[in-house]
């Protein structure tokens, strides 16, 4: 399987960028083909005021989208890194303002949405180097093909990035903030468990877990974002968050995501529909946030 991932993300890097740009097409429609039932569902009851056709158009861009995504995990290791930080920028903001992830502000919680190309993010530190001077943790789910999660994880952590699995990595986030680190959790996934939160009209099931642990150790918090601004092409983004007990935490950061949905058919198109974060959002075992 190594050997075939290694191909497949060697003909990536080295063939024109419109062989990349048709797999992620044809992945992209596969995906459609395959979820569609729950993306329109999900996009349907987020915009009730769009007709079929804008639901059909942000449905499939979101889903080629969402290839271009896992395949820049797969070539990722086998781009430079003049080439990769040619294609990453970070914003200003990111680095002086309010909503710098700079080592002054101590410890910090990022609350990460799932936007297409998140996977570029863990190149922060080499696309500003400001920020390399403490530690960067994130919470991951490993996959399920060793070989695969394991060239994954690697690419991941190319550039300093450090990976703690799920299943028991939530403790190293804890002392990676505590010493002054940067800690990061995706906060939009869909969950069994957490807490019963109205997002785009619907109960949904929403982790807490930033907000814990930022209010645990009363460290700063941030969104932070790859917004696209082209094929395998982002910008680095970062937005302060007000509020400092878990409850507020996770009420604001979901209130961010969906005034960011809303706000352009782009931005909307960025988010990953396909997964069915209203699933469990009803379940009786779910207290109010």
């Amino acid at each position: 399987m190594r050997a075939l991932i290694a191909t497949y993300a060697w003909l990536l890097a080295r063939l024109p960028e419109g062989f990349a740009r048709a797999n992620a097409a044809i992945l992209g429609l596969l995906l459609w083909v395959l979820r569609r039932r729950v993306i329109r569902a999900n996009l349907r009851a987020a915009f009730p005021d769009r007709d079929e056709a804008w639901v059909r158009r942000i449905g499939r861009l979101s889903c080629r989208r969402a290839a271009e995504m896992g395949l820049f995990s797969i070539v990722s290791p086998r781009l430079s890194a003049d080439a990769i930080r040619a294609r990453v920028r970070v914003h200003p903001e990111v680095l002086t303002g309010e909503a710098r992830l700079t080592s002054d502000v101590g410890g910090l919680v990022l609350f990460v949405p799932h936007f297409t190309l998140m996977e570029m993010m863990t190149a922060v530190t080499l696309a500003a180097p400001a920020l390399g001077d403490r530690p960067w943790v994130t919470l991951y789910r490993p996959l399920n093909q060793p070989a695969a999660d394991a060239w994954v994880k690697a690419a991941r952590e190319r550039f300093g990035m450090r990976l703690a699995s799920r299943r028991e990595g939530f403790g190293e986030l804890m002392r990676n903030v505590r010493a002054g680190g940067v800690s990061s959790i995706l906060f939009d996934q869909k969950i069994q468990s957490g807490r019963r939160l109205t997002f785009l009209g619907r109960p949904a099931a929403v982790t807490h877990l930033p907000g814990l642990l930022a209010q645990k150790h009363k460290a700063a918090t941030r969104i932070f974002w790859a917004e696209r601004t082209g094929f395998w092409r982002c910008v680095l983004r970062s937005a302060v968050l007000r509020s400092t007990d878990t409850a507020g935490l996770t009420r604001e950061s979901n209130a961010w995501l969906e005034t960011r949905l809303r706000s352009s058919d782009e931005a909307c198109a960025d988010w990953l529909w396909a997964h069915d974060r209203w699933r469990h959002g009803d379940a009786p075992w779910h207290e109010d946030l």
